[in-house]
């Protein structure tokens, strides 16, 4: 049987460092696509090159053709992102006046291949960033300079281009100087993300969160049994519209793989996909996740942290209550193509929100905690 045309532009993906990166890897510009962390059973996965994506010579013509036209300029090299764990092509692109753009782009046909409509969420991604960063307004976002849509052989294409943000990820395991200027950036942003256009319509945190709970939570019981953690896990996830309500926006999808810091210092966030509307805060416990795996005492960046100094700690349970139920969904689920290492870090994320949603309970509620405390995360 012959091989879809969208399956050969994937086939056989692994995005490594380029060679000429990787003769300096040592340098403090590159050396961060090496990261890595390491799971509760002891394997090592990476951070940073975790998406498999199409290049550019595996584009349509048409589509090449169409972002050179709106960059203005010819394209003469090319560097494919291999971080983040979606497989749409996300390259940063050189033009030969010496301008320097980052592109994405999805089709229909990728949609079809990978199971879910991700070119819509491109386009969502559009249309949401252009009513957030209206009139210059910073919201952390890198600028989204122009898109187009176009059809090729009956597929349906989308096309972003940014700003090119001259920097990187953040290292990992965080270092403490990087991840200060991350949560500043919170604070410098919180105003402009307090009160989103009414026309954007952006769905409840909470309903986002928590629509698919009880299926979600069957999921669970049917590979691991029936707990008394699950019915805590429950419990807590049910009280999510009382103490995750809010006006702000919430990007709701903050890891470190979606944070960049310029070379300037200056922090971004990007993948702005998933918006909603909710309490000021979710964003930043959501991002601490990864900053708890490394060995950060989190707890006390919450209690000295403007934005979460004085939130309920309940209202931060039952936010890790609904994060856990959804990392031990997920994990279970089967490796999708194009993000090989989807799922292991879904279990790492478990495995974190766990340990530090029992050692919250255990400190303030001992006796919630006793036995379950010694439960392992299950892996499905």
């Amino acid at each position: 049987m012959a091989v879809p045309a969208a399956e050969k532009r994937y086939a056989h993906w692994p995005v490594r460092l380029p060679e000429s990166l990787r003769m300096v890897a040592s340098d403090e510009q590159t050396a961060w696509y090496q990261d890595q962390v390491v799971l509760g059973d002891g394997r090592i996965v990476p951070v940073r090159a975790t998406a498999y994506r199409p290049c550019w010579e595996q584009l349509p013509a048409p589509v090449r053709d169409a972002v050179e036209a709106a960059a203005g300029s010819a394209v003469v090299a090319t560097w494919s992102a291999g971080t983040g764990f979606t497989p749409g092509f996300a390259s940063r692109l050189s033009l030969a006046d010496g301008r320097r753009v980052f592109v994405k782009a999805a089709s229909s046909a990728d949609d079809r291949l990978h199971g879910w409509p991700m070119s819509e969420a491109y386009r969502e991604e559009q249309r949401k960033l252009s009513h957030l960063s209206a009139d210059g307004v910073d919201i952390g976002a890198p600028p989204l300079l122009w898109h187009r849509s176009l059809e090729v052989e009956g597929d349906r294409w989308i096309i972003l281009a940014f700003a090119h943000v001259e920097g990187r990820p953040p290292r990992r395991p965080w270092r403490p100087d990087e991840l200060r200027l991350v949560l500043d950036r919170f604070i410098e942003v919180a105003p402009a993300l307090s009160s989103p256009p009414a026309e954007l319509a952006l769905e409840e945190v909470a309903d986002h969160l928590v629509g698919d709970l009880r299926p979600r939570l069957e999921h669970i019981r049917d590979r691991v049994g029936d707990s008394h953690w699950l019915d805590t896990v429950e419990r807590l996830a049910g009280r999510a519209h009382d103490h995750l309500a809010g006006s702000s926006v919430v990007h709701m999808d903050l890891r470190d793989d979606n944070v960049l810091i310029g070379t300037d210092r200056r922090v971004w966030f990007v993948d702005w996909n998933w918006p909603v509307v909710g309490a000021a805060w979710i964003d930043l416990v959501c991002l601490l996740l990864s900053a708890r795996g490394d060995g950060h005492d989190v707890d006390a960046l919450l209690a000295g942290h403007p934005l979460t100094s004085d939130v309920d700690p309940v209202a931060v349970d039952c936010l890790l209550a609904v994060l856990l139920s959804f990392w031990m969904a997920r994990s279970a689920d089967e490796v999708p193509h194009g993000s090989p290492y989807l799922r292991d870090h879904q279990t790492w994320y478990a495995e974190v929100t766990r340990s530090w949603l029992q050692e919250r309970l255990a400190r303030r509620r001992p006796k919630h905690s006793a036995g379950d405390a010694q439960q392992a995360v299950p892996r499905g």
